[in-house]
């Protein structure tokens, strides 16, 4: 699994962990303001969240 979290200044970070380096995992993560684990097979993942942002106009278009 893909494991995603912030940092306590803000920075995002990720480490690809298995059962072999779960100590490990709990040792980075353990001052994190939020986390989330996200499965290695594409299809299966859902974003976190979706970015827009105004063209040079300052018009935002965008699709979903």
């Amino acid at each position: 699994m893909d494991f995603v979290w912030e940092e306590p200044n803000g920075t995002i970070q990720h480490v690809m962990v298995d059962e072999t380096n779960l100590q490990q995992l709990t040792t980075l993560v353990a001052g994190a303001r939020a986390a989330c684990a996200l499965p290695l097979v594409l299809d299966e993942r859902h974003p976190l969240f979706h970015v827009a942002l105004p063209d040079s106009d300052g018009v935002l278009r965008a699709r979903w």
